[in-house]
């Protein structure tokens, strides 16, 4: 390969050598074989002659007729950083537009909501999807969810209530929320709950469930009690003011005993 190199720069090469020559040096993997050569040459001044070419001179000249173009420098490191964060940031913005399509679409397939009001006069009994059972008191009503697939099934309570909840699947729970900003979360129990003007009062009869108070959902600030049988919370959603204390269940819940009226189905 020197001999065509040094026949190059003489000017005796065929057209077809020329151009095989030139299109090595365009090779970045053939630079530093001639920077070899010109490192020698700079060393050893002596051996400079007829036989010898000006190595540089002839990459210089190589470097202009290939017209080979600077080397752009690197962006900044913000600039390139930057550029990532903007590129994140448009996958999670597509992957939660795509969430929320995909949910919309969704609910809008579901059946309406289902709702159990009972009368003036008269308790009822509403059975669940998942074989859980809703004794509503007088004046109280029941909103179950449509969707019942997920592993929050939701119901939300207004008035006074027993739920009976039957054991869910591993991972599965069912979330009665009371008022505003309560939810109960429990996989099996049986629970008083009483929702009226503000004022919520929970109560575990059997089981265990778990009391969340939701005082900002946007910023997160969430407290949560977990509730053995017996133990009683009282939460003024006005006032924020929460009491805890242990009772006998039996004044609360002694009247769901006597319900005795038609059974509604649930949403199946």
């Amino acid at each position: 390969m020197d001999e065509l190199l040094v026949k190059y720069v003489r000017n005796e090469c065929s057209p077809e050598e020329a151009q095989w020559v030139v299109r090595w040096l365009q090779n970045p993997d053939n630079e530093a074989h001639l920077r070899g050569l010109m490192r020698k040459q700079w060393s050893n001044p002596s051996i400079t002659g007829i036989e010898t070419p000006d190595w540089q001179r002839m990459w210089h000249g190589i470097a202009r007729q290939t017209k080979d173009l600077p080397i752009e420098a690197e962006p900044p490191l913000y600039h390139t950083i930057g550029r990532q964060v903007l590129r994140i940031a448009i996958w999670v913005g597509c992957l939660i537009a795509l969430g929320l399509g995909i949910r919309f679409l969704r609910q809008t397939q579901l059946p309406a909501d289902v709702i159990y009001q009972s009368g003036s006069e008269q308790a009822m009994r509403a059975e669940l999807a998942d074989r859980s059972t809703v004794l509503l008191n007088k004046n109280a009503s029941v909103r179950v969810s449509a969707d019942w697939s997920g592993p929050n099934r939701n119901i939300w309570v207004d008035g006074e209530a027993v739920i009976e909840v039957s054991p869910q699947p591993i991972g599965f729970r069912l979330q009665i929320h009371v008022g505003d900003h309560v939810v109960i979360e429990a996989q099996k129990a049986r629970i008083y709950v009483n929702n009226r003007d503000k004022k919520v009062e929970v109560l575990v009869e059997e089981g265990q469930a778990n009391f969340l108070v939701y005082y900002s959902r946007l910023l997160g600030d969430t407290k949560k009690y977990t509730l053995q049988p017996g133990d009683m919370v009282e939460y003024d959603e006005r006032s924020t003011q929460l009491i805890r204390r242990h009772v006998n269940p039996t004044p609360y819940t002694g009247w769901a005993s006597e319900v005795n009226t038609r059974t509604l189905p649930g949403n199946n």
